[in-house]
């Protein structure tokens, strides 16, 4: 496609031509992934398409950024084809039922099948525990969800969201217990993973609950500064109730 070839041509010069671009390496890349893959999440969340657009481009991005460098450490060809080539292979392997001649029917029989065909790739030798596999790179509430997952695999589990949400207030009793530091932190760990957990068998991502969560926080205590900025009066310097009265109409006005 010709806009995808001028982009990746823009991508080489700018390796070539950019100090900054230049001085950037696999390592230094990790960093703005998060932060692009973080910034598009809460694009996904925008009512402005246009917004989404530019937040996936800069995803990609990325994509390319890192494929140019792997074609310069190792030059037999352009990486970012054999990126698209591997995903391909691997969307035609992990899809029978849609380019073989395998018949499913529900989300839940293709999900399986995508785990069993997954399994089956990878090397038995290389798996030491029932968990491996699990990214490392994850973010705490990601991991928890994962974990929740695997052990779900292996029928290690709660049968039901509300046996996980006894859990969760058996967890909260023993936070409200705890004395030292070490205690609250240990047992603070174990009320969010156990909520993690129910919010897993309510088929909610944690982490993007929360992301939103911040977003709408954030939009929320902005527009409360912006109403505080007409009258004068510095932020930090109104009363908790003028502050709770700002926050409520902010609330609302998401609400509308």
């Amino acid at each position: 496609m010709k806009e995808f070839d001028e982009l990746l041509d823009i991508m080489h010069r700018l390796r070539q031509e950019c100090p900054w671009d230049r001085d950037q390496n696999l390592l230094s890349l990790r960093a703005y992934l998060l932060e692009e893959a973080y910034e598009c999440l809460e694009a996904m969340s925008s009512p402005d398409e246009n917004h989404h657009i530019e937040e996936l481009g800069d995803l990609l991005l990325q994509i390319i950024f890192q494929a140019e460098i792997l074609s310069e450490q190792n030059p037999n060809g352009p990486a970012i084809l054999k990126v698209i080539q591997t995903l391909k292979d691997k969307l035609i392997r992990r899809h029978p039922h849609v380019f073989a001649d395998k018949k499913l029917s529900q989300a839940s029989e293709v999900a399986s099948q995508w785990d069993e065909i997954k399994k089956s790739e990878k090397k038995s030798s290389d798996q030491k525990s029932l968990l491996d596999g699990i990214s490392k790179s994850l973010t705490s509430l990601q991991l928890a969800q994962k974990l929740g997952d695997k052990s779900r695999k292996v029928k290690f589990d709660w049968n039901t969201s509300e046996e996980v949400w006894k859990q969760f207030l058996s967890e909260i009793e023993e936070l409200k217990q705890a004395k030292t530091s070490s205690e609250k932190e240990h047992e603070i760990g174990d009320v969010f993973f156990s909520l993690v957990q129910w919010a897993r068998h309510q088929n909610i991502d944690a982490e993007v609950a929360l992301a939103t969560a911040n977003s709408r926080f954030r939009s929320r205590f902005q527009k409360m500064e912006a109403e505080a900025s007409k009258t004068k009066t510095p932020f930090q310097d109104l009363s908790l109730e003028d502050k709770e009265k700002l926050w409520q109409k902010a609330k609302l006005e998401d609400a509308q």
